[in-house]
């Protein structure tokens, strides 16, 4: 079973200096970590090549202009030498065993990713529908649980299905509900998505989002909240009423049209992954109402 760790940066030197080589030293199963660095300025880069001299395992892949979070980890993803392939966002600090213990899920050949345990936070993901919208709730379980995506900083996913679904939407750049778009594409096609709380880490939350504006970072996370829906959901009835709830949320306040219109904009920027559909919108849902 070969492992490939992949560690996403940008501009995070000082998270790079705190967790990376604490990801070397507890990730031994893994035949290389992926320092895929996204067009940093800060001295990344330095850093990580001195650590190199102390762990030969340590490759680094940089992009010279931004790429965004998605396209950065598909580029990594399909570079990585690995079979089952760990995304870590550089603010993770893993416990030891985190990938030990998530690695036997894999014997079900539907599963495609497994979702680490972050302390304190609760893990794993319950969808439902609501006001037009998905939604989600968070769980917390001692036992594996079915969760409705696996975190893009914070799992370990199959290479190959990965990159047979399109890896991450290109469309949600530069960040935000990549990965909850791809565990719906996962679930549509028949695959599997599991959350194990004995794989365990640590997310700090230092993320280097927190860099810009906090009106942008909500307006890409309502934007792409919606073009999640509007990509993915093909039930006639569902899409209906998301135009109802929208047209409501414009009422409300015409903030909303913004969004809507830069949904739209960018939807028509980038063709949508190919995605079987073994389940149906309706299918996939009542999943997680057992």
């Amino acid at each position: 079973m070969k492992i490939s760790v992949i560690v996403t940066n940008w501009n995070g030197l000082n998270l790079l200096k705190k967790y990376l080589e604490n990801v070397i030293v507890n990730s031994p199963e893994a035949l290389e970590v992926i320092l895929a660095d996204d067009a940093s300025e800060d001295g990344s880069l330095a850093y990580a090549r001195q650590l190199q001299k102390k762990y030969s395992k340590l490759k680094i892949i940089s992009h010279k202009k931004n790429v965004g979070f998605g396209n950065n980890t598909n580029d990594a993803v399909k570079k990585a030498k690995g079979d089952y392939v760990v995304l870590l966002n550089s603010d993770i600090d893993p416990h030891k065993n985190y990938i030990k213990n998530s690695l036997i899920h894999f014997k079900n050949s539907k599963v495609l990713g497994v979702g680490f345990a972050e302390v304190g936070n609760e893990n794993y993901a319950k969808l439902f529908w609501k006001n037009g919208y998905l939604q989600f709730t968070r769980g917390l379980s001692t036992k594996a649980h079915i969760s409705a995506w696996v975190s893009g900083g914070s799992s370990v996913i199959r290479r190959d299905y990965f990159l047979k679904l399109g890896g991450f939407d290109h469309v949600y750049e530069p960040f935000y509900f990549e990965d909850f778009d791809f565990g719906l594409r996962a679930w549509r096609s028949g695959y599997t998505m599991l959350w194990e709380p004995k794989s365990v880490v640590e997310h700090k939350h230092e993320s280097t989002t927190s860099k810009f504006p906090k009106k942008f970072l909500i307006y890409v996370k309502e934007r792409n909240h919606l073009i999640s829906v509007l990509r993915n959901v093909t039930d006639k009835k569902l899409l209906f009423q998301n135009k109802i709830f929208s047209f409501l949320r414009v009422l409300s306040g015409p903030n909303y049209l913004k969004i809507i219109l830069a949904a739209h904009r960018q939807i028509k920027k980038y063709s949508a992954p190919i995605c079987s559909k073994e389940r149906s919108d309706k299918e996939v849902l009542n999943l997680f109402e057992q």
